[in-house]
């Protein structure tokens, strides 16, 4: 006789999450891309010391919420780190290291969501919530015990992202990565993006958090994936 399948606690529907937010540094710090690195004589940001405003010039581009891959889309590799930037939509400067200046469009969002980790991970987490978080009450909770150094969490891999809303002041995305420990094999991160001083900065919750609610699990097809094609 085959035995009855017990159903799923909330205590089990939340274990995998579990299992991947650990790896998150400043709530967001945390996902991969494995694929391959960006060509030694690829263009390399301009440096800027300068906070970032409209004078940065980058383009929207497509403001769907299934935006295509620009056809400079290329891979970041540092310290086993690797992840999506693109010369024309971001990041198009650099600060103090840290990648900036993003077109205003779902995809430039996307962008900053991922050099944000990245740049948590491989260059210093503190200063990554600093650079890329707006100013508020929830930045400074979240702050408070973020490590004042490269948070170097063992990377996932990323996958792509989902447009939940967007307006030129604001962009909902979640960020997908695959994992084993999701059943759908994908787990979901929200951010919220407000557009600030001519760039996109994280919102962060008052408790310290980037959403409200259980994460999303994303399905195969369901998202924008980070390849030369949108993949839906």
């Amino acid at each position: 006789m085959s035995q009855v399948q017990k159903p799923q606690t909330l205590r089990g529907k939340t274990a995998w999450w579990a299992a991947i937010a650990v790896v998150f540094i400043v709530a967001v710090l945390a996902f991969l891309i494995l694929v391959k690195p960006a060509p030694q004589n690829a263009p390399q940001a301009q440096e800027s010391t300068a906070q970032p405003t409209e004078g940065c010039n980058v383009p929207k581009g497509d403001t769907s919420s299934k935006p295509a891959m620009p056809e400079d889309l290329r891979w970041e590799a540092k310290d086993g780190w690797t992840w999506p930037v693109s010369d024309t939509y971001g990041p198009t400067q650099t600060k103090n290291g840290f990648g900036v200046c993003f077109a205003r469009s779902p995809l430039g969002a996307a962008l900053t969501a991922v050099s944000m980790n990245a740049a948590g991970n491989v260059i210093n987490a503190r200063e990554a919530g600093e650079m890329y978080a707006i100013p508020s009450i929830g930045r400074d909770v979240l702050l408070k015990d973020t490590p004042d150094q490269a948070g170097r969490t063992t990377p996932v891999t990323y996958s792509g992202f989902i447009v939940d809303s967007f307006t030129e002041d604001e962009a909902a995305i979640t960020l997908v990565s695959a994992t084993a420990a999701s059943p759908s094999g994908y787990a979901g991160l929200p951010l919220t993006f407000k557009w600030v001083d001519g760039d996109w900065k994280l919102k962060i919750l008052d408790d310290g958090s980037t959403f409200v609610g259980q994460p999303p699990v994303p399905l195969k097809g369901g998202f924008v994936e980070w390849s030369a094609s949108n993949g839906l």
